[in-house]
């Protein structure tokens, strides 16, 4: 039961000097729940779909993802930046960003429908837009729950996630078990997701003043010009995460993709871990960043540097060792061909686990260029390494494409935050662990 009255929560008395382990405790059990449930839910899918019709329901969110980056434009990143620097304002600052975005998921829904329809076979199309919609819901939902973040009200976000997340699970799992078909699990993807944006915006309503998401015209065009950056290294952020699926659904059959994406998707639902539970140092790391508490700011990127190295580490041995162990397991033995590609699944996730640590340094300190140069090399490094080796050598060259794409980000990435005057003075030492262990997986594995 979510507990909706508690007293003075619309300003924290006392703003932060350090991130609390309660905090993280908190994040880490809400990013645990959207874990959990991303991993279920594809396991289930995979399972009782089987690998041709798990491969097109998960591109096909995959697909819904990519067309939605135009209307997340970086706003939960800039809302939660910038509310994190003035917290009274933290109502006003997320309602616009809500207000923009749904001006922008008109706008795209106007443009991309008739495309949709017209280039595919009607049951694929309708496979999409319902992952579309579900996953828009979803971000929708999200944005709203960075208020509650800006209050430093993790348990409440916690509460929430875990509670929606177990009603997501059982829905999706108990269609596609029942059923067996993609319509009808699409269908369930889709409406399940939709249930959370009601539910989360009544929870945070607190902090949201009667007209919150209806902005003036005037404030959503200032903050859609100072929001530009942080679009483009949003959309470059999950470009590099979705390209893969983006590129190999055009050159592998839908067999294999359903391979690829039994290991794909378990990667992709644990690394937005990184990303969700390095919010909780942002705050703090905004506001020290903006008020000039130099002090501040190293103790805390000293904390999250050392923390995220681990759990980088961590990652990628995970994938490499037990993920050949547990295949037939969770899939059966109709994914037996996937064992051989954790090695590279493995590196894949300690990279960006290590970068997301660095990245949101960089956040803080307003540093977004570098994160969008970053990108743009890795992206354009992996289109052309797909290009000549996909074609030539199939699945099997797959994961280790990913691997490749998120190398550069991590060296860039790394090196930007080393170069920092009120970088941690744990940087380097981070850097040599995470490439000595990449190189002992790539030998071993």
């Amino acid at each position: 039961m979510i507990n909706n009255a508690a007293p003075a929560l619309d300003k924290p008395a006392v703003e932060p000097t350090i991130t609390h382990h309660r905090d993280k405790v908190m994040m880490l059990t809400a990013t645990l729940a959207r874990m959990a449930v991303g991993l279920g839910t594809f396991i289930l899918l995979a399972r009782f779909l089987g690998p041709a019709q798990y491969g097109r329901i998960a591109t096909a969110i995959a697909y819904s993802v990519f067309v939605g980056l135009a209307t997340d434009f970086g706003l939960a990143t800039y809302a939660f930046r910038e509310a994190s620097a003035e917290p009274a304002d933290a109502g006003k600052i997320v309602g616009t960003a809500v207000g923009i975005k749904a001006v922008l998921t008109i706008i795209a829904v106007l443009v991309g429908a008739p495309f949709v329809f017209s280039l595919m076979p009607i049951k694929y199309a309708l496979i999409l837009v319902l992952a579309f919609i579900g996953t828009q819901a979803g971000s929708f939902a999200d944005l709203a729950i960075v208020v509650a973040r800006v209050n430093i009200r993790f348990d409440l976000e916690a509460k929430l996630v875990v509670a929606i997340s177990a009603a997501w699970l059982v829905m999706v799992g108990t269609v596609a078990a029942v059923t067996r078909d993609l319509l009808a699990a699409a269908t369930a993807y889709c409406f399940s997701r939709l249930l959370y944006v009601p539910i989360s915006w009544w929870v945070m309503r607190r902090w949201f003043k009667p007209g919150a998401f209806m902005p003036p015209i005037a404030a959503m065009r200032a903050m859609f010009v100072k929001a530009r950056s942080y679009a483009a290294d949003n959309i470059l952020t999950v470009l590099s995460g979705q390209i893969d699926v983006l590129l190999f659904g055009l050159l592998l059959n839908a067999h294999d993709m359903g391979i690829y994406q039994g290991g794909a998707r378990l990667v992709q639902a644990i690394v937005p871990f990184a990303v969700v539970l390095s919010t909780v140092y942002l705050r703090v790391l905004s506001n020290a960043a903006h008020n000039k508490l130099h002090s501040v700011f190293q103790e805390n990127a000293n904390r999250l540097t050392l923390e995220f190295s681990l759990l980088a580490v961590g990652a990628g041995l995970s994938f490499a060792v037990v993920g050949p162990l547990a295949t037939q397991i969770l899939y059966g033995a109709q994914y037996v061909t996937l064992k051989p590609l954790w090695a590279a699944f493995g590196l894949f996730a300690m990279l960006r686990f290590a970068s997301a640590g660095y990245g949101i340094q960089l956040v803080a300190l307003g540093r977004i260029k570098i994160r969008v140069i970053s990108q743009i090399v890795s992206i354009g490094l992996f289109v052309g390494a797909t290009a000549i080796v996909l074609p030539r050598f199939g699945l099997i060259a797959a994961p280790w494409l990913l691997a490749f794409s998120a190398l550069p980000s991590f060296l860039l990435l790394s090196f930007a935050v080393r170069s920092a005057k009120r970088s941690g003075r744990y940087v380097s030492i981070s850097i040599a662990a995470v490439l000595a262990v990449a190189l002992l997986i790539s030998i071993l594995c």
